[in-house]
């Protein structure tokens, strides 16, 4: 006797790829490795560690009257989202190539993928780090969580919009990926992740406010600290921006999709 199996719907198969597609990504990623989560806190940690020495050896004990671990963690966790989802979505594709010529599988599975995987690792990461900054005495609960979380997912908008232009310029230049460091190193220096707009003449504020990254960064800090009052941070400016990178990048990705396939 024959078994009818039950035919699944477009939503059901895409559901079961990408859970498919998590399983084996979570294995590359941190199943050979074991202290692979670890890092994923350890290098936030790290380099708070570092930037809050310098700090102290230079006498500094607050930033604009926020703590020093607080103040740039509040910097250096925002940034590496957006470098850590820069460089996963670049390399989507091309990393799940092989699986593309699967029926089942489409060119956007492997973005929704990661970027599952990496907004639950920011996500896990972000609330630890300040739950043991709170038990250790930090004032770290946010004013405004609905505004921390407003300017994060608009940097996440625009980081993803960014990530499906990269990803599309890779399958046709391969070289592109090394356009990735050179985007990130220069954006570290000019993000605002050790220093706020208060610290820079307003004659100079023109160098760091064309920086969407900038603006989410101090959008979050005034949201997330009562004491400070952003002069530069436009939700505007960071919406416009999260738009037209999203739209931009979704627009090119879906125009090439079939390159993916048969490249």
């Amino acid at each position: 006797m024959d078994v009818i199996r039950p035919q699944r719907n477009s939503w059901q198969i895409t559901k079961d790829v990408i859970f498919a597609l998590l399983m084996r990504e979570i294995k590359t990623r941190f199943g050979s490795n074991r202290l692979g989560y670890f890092w994923a806190i350890a290098e936030p940690v790290g380099q708070v560690a570092i930037l809050g020495l310098i700090f102290s050896l230079i006498g500094r004990n607050s930033v604009a009257d926020i703590p020093v671990a607080l103040f740039l963690f509040t910097g250096i966790l925002p940034f590496k989202l957006f470098g850590k989802l820069l460089t996963q979505l670049s390399a989507a594709i091309e990393a799940n190539k092989g699986l593309l010529s699967y029926r089942q599988v489409t060119a956007m599975d492997p973005i929704i993928t990661r970027i599952i995987i990496e907004l639950m690792t920011f996500l896990v990461v972000y609330c630890l780090i300040f739950c043991v900054m709170a038990w250790l005495g930090f004032d770290a609960r946010p004013n405004n969580l609905l505004g921390v979380l407003s300017a994060s997912l608009l940097l996440i908008i625009f980081t993803i919009g960014l990530g499906l232009l990269l990803c599309t310029a890779v399958s046709y230049w391969p070289d592109s990926k090394k356009l990735i460091q050179l985007i990130t190193r220069p954006l570290f220096f000019v993000s605002g992740i050790f220093f706020c707009a208060v610290m820079i003449p307003a004659q100079y504020w023109y160098l760091f406010d064309w920086n969407p990254i900038f603006h989410a960064i101090e959008l979050s800090r005034a949201c997330f600290f009562y004491a400070y009052d952003s002069p530069v941070g436009s939700w505007a400016y960071l919406s416009l921006s999260a738009l037209l990178s999203f739209s931009s990048g979704l627009a090119t990705f879906h125009l090439f999709r079939q390159r993916f396939i048969g490249s």
